[in-house]
C-alpha cells in the first residue's frame, strides 16, 4: 500500500491523503490549506476563477495529478480532457480543511460520506456565498446555451439540464464498503460538528486507519472510545493520526463550557449574544440548554435556522423551539413596518424566504423592547445588526477558538472595537474540537500502530 500526503503534513488542515493499493486509488479527505491559502488569498482578494485550477497547482493548494479535476473547468483552462484515474473519495467530516476542495474535482468520482456532512455540504452550497462551492451538484460551467432570442447566454444554474448531482454514497456506521481491492470500514467519532468519522482501510498488504479529527470531551466521547477499540482491534500497519493539540495537555469538556455559558447569561442585565461555530451542533445544543436554563429563548440567525431544520433528527430540538432574527438587508425594509410584504421579500435570498414570515420570526425591534428574554447567537458576519439592536448593558461570549492567523486577529480587533461602542463586556466560553496531547498519545499507545503518520499538526515532532 502506497501512502501520499498532498496535504496535511507540517500544518493543521488542508488534509489531502492518496491511497494507491494495486489498481485501486481513493482520497482520504480533499480539503483547503488555511495556512497556504492564506499566503496568497484573503476575503478580499481569491483565486481567479477563469484559471482556478492551474493556479491553484501553481500556488501548491491543489495537487497536480491527471483525472482528477473537472473536465469543464480543465478544457476552458487550455488542458486537454481527461479520463476518471481515482476510485472513490473519502470525506472524514465537512469542515473545509477537510472538504472545501471537493468544487474541483470530476462529477463522476464516487464519494463517501456519512448522512450529516453530506446535509452540512449541501447547507453550504445552498446558502454559502463562496465562488467555490460545487460541493453536492456541479454546474456545467464555462458553457453557452442558446437564448429565446437566437443567441448565446451563459449557462447558470437556472438551467437544470446543465447542473449534475455528484455520486455520493452515504455509509453507515461500523459497516464494511469494498472499493474494488480495498475494503473501508466508517467509524463514528466526537468532533465539533455533526457527522465525522474515522476510517479503517483493510488491504492484504496490512490496515491502514485514518483518525480524522476527533476528541474525548464531548457529548458523544464514547464514539471516539469505540474507534480506538475497534482501531486496536484492526492491528493498523499504519496509523494517520491527527495533532492538532499534541502540544497541550488538557481540555475543557463540552459540559463545563455549557455551565460557563449559562453563568454567564445569569449575570447578564441585557442581552446575551454568544458568538460561536455555526456548523458545531454540540455547542449550539450547549447554548441552548444553558437558554432554557435562564428561562430566557433563543434567538438564531438564518443560516443556523436553515441548518436546524436540514440537520431534523441529528439536532435534539425543533426549529419552532426557538426564535428566528430577521435582520434588515439590501433596501432594509420590514413587514410589520408597513412595508409592502412583496417588496420586502426582494431583499432576501430565496432560500431565506422560507423564514421571514414565520410565526417564531422576530426582528431587532423585539430585542430592544424585552433585552433580557433572549440569547442571541451572533458572529462577525451579523454583527453590524448591533446598529439597530443599540443593546444596553448586553454581554458577549465568544464561545469559539482563538484567531490562529492574521486575518483573524484583524477580525478580532474589529469585533472588539464593535463591542467597546456598545460597551458591551466580552466573556470567553470555549472547549475544542480536538483531543488533547495526553488523549492523543494514550490513543496512540492504545491502538499500537506498526508506523506512525503525524498529519494535522504543526509539531509533529512531539509525536516522538
Amino acid at each position: 500500500m502506497k501512502i501520499t500526503i498532498l496535504g496535511g503534513k507540517n500544518e493543521i488542515g488542508g488534509n489531502k491523503f492518496l491511497v494507491e493499493y494495486k489498481s485501486t486509488k481513493i482520497f482520504l479527505d480533499f480539503g483547503m490549506s488555511f495556512s497556504q491559502a492564506g499566503k496568497f488569498f484573503s476575503e478580499f482578494l481569491q483565486p481567479r476563477k477563469c484559471s482556478s485550477i492551474p493556479d491553484l497547482i501553481e500556488l501548491n493548494l491543489l495537487p497536480d495529478l491527471k483525472g482528477l479535476y473537472r473536465n469543464d473547468y480543465l478544457k476552458h483552462m487550455g488542458r486537454t480532457e481527461e479520463k476518471r484515474e481515482f476510485d472513490a473519495l473519502l470525506i472524514t467530516h465537512a469542515h473545509a480543511d477537510h472538504a472545501q476542495y471537493l468544487h474541483f474535482l470530476r462529477n463522476d468520482i464516487p464519494i463517501y460520506c456519512t448522512k450529516p456532512t453530506k446535509i452540512i455540504l449541501q447547507a453550504l452550497e445552498e446558502i454559502g456565498a463562496n465562488t467555490f462551492s460545487d460541493l453536492i451538484t456541479t454546474l456545467e460551467t464555462f458553457q453557452f446555451r442558446i437564448n429565446s432570442k437566437g443567441g448565446l447566454s451563459r449557462v447558470t444554474r437556472t438551467s437544470a439540464e446543465y447542473v449534475k448531482e455528484r455520486p455520493f454514497q452515504l455509509v453507515e456506521n461500523n459497516k464494511r464498503y469494498k472499493i474494488k481491492d480495498l475494503e473501508i470500514e466508517m467509524l463514528p467519532v466526537d468532533h465539533s460538528l455533526p457527522g465525522a468519522c474515522a476510517f479503517i482501510i483493510y488491504s492484504d498488504e496490512g490496515n491502514l486507519v485514518y483518525t480524522g479529527d476527533l476528541r474525548f470531551h464531548g457529548y458523544n466521547s464514547n464514539l471516539t472510545l469505540e474507534f480506538v477499540k475497534k482501531a486496536k482491534a484492526a492491528k493498523p500497519k499504519w496509523l494517520l493520526c491527527e495533532g492538532t493539540r499534541i502540544d497541550q495537555e488538557t481540555s475543557v469538556s463540552e459540559a463545563e463550557v455549557k455551565e460557563q455559558i449559562s453563568k454567564f447569561i445569569k449575570e447578564a442585565k441585557g442581552l446575551a449574544f454568544v458568538e460561536h461555530p455555526i456548523r458545531d451542533l454540540d455547542r449550539v445544543i450547549s447554548v441552548y440548554n444553558a437558554t432554557k436554563a435562564n428561562k430566557r429563548e433563543f434567538v438564531v440567525t438564518l443560516k443556523l435556522a436553515y441548518l436546524i431544520e436540514a440537520l431534523q433528527e441529528y439536532c435534539p430540538f425543533k426549529l419552532d423551539d426557538v426564535k428566528i432574527l430577521i435582520p434588515k438587508k439590501s433596501w432594509g425594509l420590514i413587514c410589520n413596518e408597513g412595508a409592502d410584504c412583496k417588496q420586502v421579500e426582494q431583499d432576501y435570498d430565496k432560500w431565506e424566504l422560507t423564514y421571514i414570515n414565520r410565526k417564531n420570526a422576530i426582528t431587532y425591534t423585539e430585542l430592544q423592547k424585552n433585552p433580557r428574554k433572549y440569547v442571541v447567537s451572533m458572529n462577525m458576519f451579523e454583527v453590524n445588526q448591533l446598529l439597530d439592536i443599540k443593546p444596553k448593558d448586553a454581554v458577549w461570549i465568544k464561545s469559539s477558538c482563538e484567531p490562529f492567523c492574521d486575518e483573524m486577529e484583524l477580525d478580532d480587533e474589529r469585533k472588539r472595537n464593535w463591542l467597546a461602542h456598545f460597551k458591551i463586556k466580552e466573556y470567553f466560553a470555549h472547549a475544542s474540537g480536538h483531543a488533547s496531547g495526553k488523549e492523543i498519545k494514550a490513543m496512540i499507545k492504545e491502538i499500537a500502530p506498526q508506523e506512525l503518520i503525524p498529519i494535522h499538526t504543526q509539531k509533529p515532532e512531539m509525536f516522538k
